[in-house]
């Protein structure tokens, strides 16, 4: 049999073909991948900071933190999903925590991407390996996926690698007539949900969906299926998600507990935020460009498209299913241009605490990728329609479009695309269609005419940059401050110190990039960085930086004319400021001025934990916001200003990490320690061995009550979320593995003929 029939040189080709892309860091390993269209990447502002320091706590301890200290004064770690703390494939990170991990680590992704869809071809939908190959790089290279790998949004990667597997083992219960087998692809599906529960909540929410609405379909469309079967086959579903929720509990548990204190009840505005336009995505589904950001790429590919035309069938509902799938994915980009995204919005669980519709354009990419693989499978039978009339027209439509835009100056890979992959597809088509090409060779033509259109214009959106020019932004600021003695934290105004320059040189900081924040932490940055009413920041609250600077802004100007409440910061222990322009207030000291920064000492510092008499504090001993809380925050820091030059109790820290904090303390009477640091549930204390509650402070500090005398005091990050959540996710795991062990077992003793009693 030729190796085309097997599928051995499609599958070969195929992860060749998605390798491709990173062929540029061969001559330089260390090289990071970044945009062309930003100086910015989330692969080291957001993924790398996590990943370093869980690496060196690792090497350091042999446990993983579940608290992270770097930014934002303090978050919970363990219930982020962009730090893929219960993801198993990022686990290898861990051992090559730098460029090297992460390109290997995308480009595993992009394959198992790939790979999942040409399984789900061969398998679920029956073509042959080549469709299955343009159906493959379809969705693995599509414009809308390779802008977020050149935004370095690995979780995202991560979570959409999955998507084809999933849609694959549920289409496969679907159609299984056994229970064992009904049961295999559930756990195969639960599975994959579970990796993307892992790794991002919008894809999640995007595939059970897909699922849910496959299974429907099939559920109340098949006129064969008696009531009987119909809940036989609802029972097997229900255990996909049962089974997800508990292999992926480890994650879920923590994350739920943060979605009640963080600010992601987004309003409709917010969740409205990176929507398409219908001119922009007219225009970038024919017109692909990079320039404006990774959320306004809409480009599937041209080849695809009018491979997918093909693919529609009168006959066949799945097409139908699919079709409606695409077109409802272009809808929810265009967000509320449209009345579905409000729909979806309030009446769809979830949908809520999510923003950037564009991004379903994702689910649309699967969908063109199974359609156009359909749509060069009915080249075996030789039953192509052919209207010449109206194929014709395309062509000449497309064609005179990019070459008119090519005569008027704009020669560029969208508009040469436009001019010639339309018409040669078309072409190529027709003359299969006319028994003039075979159909391996047409297959192949247009497997390399996909291929050439994907990554052409994938090529347009990737650079990769050496390790050296990707940490040196801020690098001669970091440095001074790596060398000042203490625990402290800084603040910029001014993007001065990017988080990945921090967290290399150690640095904790009270600003930050995240796109899940405390949510009362925000509401205190707003009033100690004084920008809540300045006029450039948006009106909507959300905002993935702290400072939220201003759209369309200089990261280094945004917020020249505004000045930060120095006590407020003080209260965080933000002892030194960082900004791109310079600062003329009382009680700021400028220390030095490296490369274009201005470092000055904020004299109204607290120390990252000191004490206070117990009927100081009493007052402030609460989790809410005061009415008026910026009042309430200054006379709690004058309070404290006050008391501690009239009585100076030094609070020695023996340990600090990012779970755990070991102090010793002196006090004459009964006391609070109190420590610049986020409250949040799921924070421990001891005192000399005995536990004791962590305290609200002013709704933000932790503070734990102290007897007078000497004492040695521990806090350590143990939630009860995380503890049951791992305890459910191993329980399920390893049952899924004793149930595979056992099942393995058997079949290996039947087929050795010992069930029945007889001799081998």
């Amino acid at each position: 049999m030729a190796r085309y029939e097997k599928g051995w040189a499609a599958g070969s080709a195929l992860l060749v073909g998605i390798s491709a892309l990173f062929l540029p860091a061969l001559p330089q390993p260390d090289a990071w991948l970044y945009p062309t269209y930003s100086p910015h990447s989330d692969l080291t502002v957001i993924h790398w900071p996590k990943v370093y320091l869980m690496s060196t706590s690792w090497h350091a301890t042999g446990e993983l933190p579940l608290w992270t200290p770097a930014n934002l004064s303090g978050m919970p770690l363990a219930a982020n999903q962009l730090a893929m703390r219960f993801y198993p494939p990022a686990w290898l990170l861990l051992l090559m925590p730098s460029a090297v991990g992460f390109n290997l680590f995308l480009l595993t992704h992009l394959c198992w991407a790939g790979s999942g869809t040409w399984w789900l071809l061969r398998r679920v939908f029956q073509v042959d390996a080549l469709p299955a190959l343009i159906g493959g790089w379809t969705f693995a290279l599509s414009g809308k996926l390779i802008a977020h790998v050149a935004g370095g949004h690995a979780s995202l990667i991560a979570a959409t690698a999955w998507m084809p597997w999933a849609f694959g083992a549920t289409s496969l219960l679907i159609a299984a007539e056994s229970v064992k087998e009904r049961l295999r692809w559930a756990l195969w599906a639960a599975l994959a949900l579970a990796a993307q529960l892992c790794t991002h909540s919008l894809i999640v929410l995007y595939t059970s969906y897909l699922l849910a609405a496959w299974a429907l379909w099939h559920v109340i469309g098949s006129r064969h299926l008696r009531m009987r079967d119909r809940w036989a086959l609802l029972l097997a579903l229900a255990v996909i998600p049962i089974s997800t929720l508990a292999l992926g509990a480890a994650q879920l548990l923590p994350l739920v507990e943060l979605s009640t204190y963080s600010n992601r009840a987004l309003s409709l505005e917010e969740a409205n935020e990176y929507a398409l336009t219908p001119l922009q995505l007219g225009v970038a589904l024919f017109l692909p460009q990079g320039h404006a950001g990774h959320e306004a790429v809409a480009y599937l590919g041209l080849v695809p498209l009018v491979l997918a035309s093909w693919g529609l069938r009168r006959n066949d509902r799945r097409t139908w299913f699919l079709t409606l799938v695409l077109l409802m994915a272009l809808l929810y980009a265009l967000g509320s241009a449209t009345p579905f995204f409000e729909l979806a919005y309030r009446f769809v669980p979830g949908m809520g605490y999510v923003r950037t519709p564009a991004r379903a354009l994702i689910v649309a990419a699967l969908a063109l990728a199974i359609l156009a693989a359909l749509g060069a499978q009915r080249f075996v039978h030789g039953r192509v329609p052919w209207h010449g009339s109206i194929i014709a027209a395309v062509a000449a439509i497309t064609t005179l479009s990019g070459g008119g835009l090519a005569v008027l100056g704009r020669v560029d890979r969208a508009t040469l695309g436009l001019t010639c992959l339309p018409l040669v597809t078309l072409l190529t088509i027709g003359l299969s269609a006319r028994g003039r090409f075979r159909t391996p060779l047409a297959w192949w033509i247009l497997a390399c005419l996909t291929w050439v259109d994907l990554t052409s214009f994938s090529y347009t959106l990737i650079r990769f940059i050496p390790s050296q020019e990707a940490f040196a932004p801020g690098a001669a600021a970091a440095e001074y401050l790596s060398h000042q003695p203490g625990l402290w934290r800084s603040y910029s105004p001014s993007y001065s110190i990017p988080p990945h320059v921090a967290a290399q040189r150690g640095i904790q900081t009270a600003d930050g990039v995240e796109p899940v924040h405390l949510e009362r932490y925000d509401r205190f940055m707003e009033l100690a960085g004084n920008y809540a009413h300045f006029p450039d920041v948006p009106a909507v609250r959300f905002s993935v930086t702290i400072p939220p600077f201003p759209p369309g802004r200089p990261l280094e100007s945004a917020f020249r004319d505004v000045h930060p409440n120095l006590s407020l910061m003080g209260l965080l222990n933000v002892t030194y400021l960082v900004s791109a322009f310079p600062f003329h207030m009382n009680d700021l000291e400028l220390l030095a001025q490296p490369g274009n920064a201005y470092i000055y000492r904020n004299r109204r510092a607290l120390p990252r934990a000191w004490t206070l008499p117990a009927e100081v504090v009493r007052p402030f001993l609460t989790a809410d916001v005061h009415a008026d809380w910026l009042s309430q925050l200054e006379t709690f820091h004058a309070a404290a200003s006050q008391q501690r030059r009239a009585m100076p109790h030094e609070v020695l820290i023996r340990e600090y990490q990012a779970d755990r904090i070991a102090l010793d303390v002196m006090v004459d009477g009964p006391s609070v320690l109190l420590l610049s640091e986020n409250w949040y549930p799921g924070w421990l204390a001891w005192v000399d061995d005995v536990p004791a509650a962590v305290l609200p402070v002013a709704g933000m500090l932790r503070g734990v009550s102290l007897e007078a005398g000497e004492h040695h005091v521990v806090l350590a990050y143990q939630p009860l979320t995380v503890r049951i959540g791992v305890g459910i996710s191993t329980v399920t795991a390893v049952g899924l593995l004793l149930l595979m062990a056992l099942v393995g077992t058997y079949r290996f003793v039947s087929h050795l003929g010992l069930v029945r009693g007889e001799m081998p």
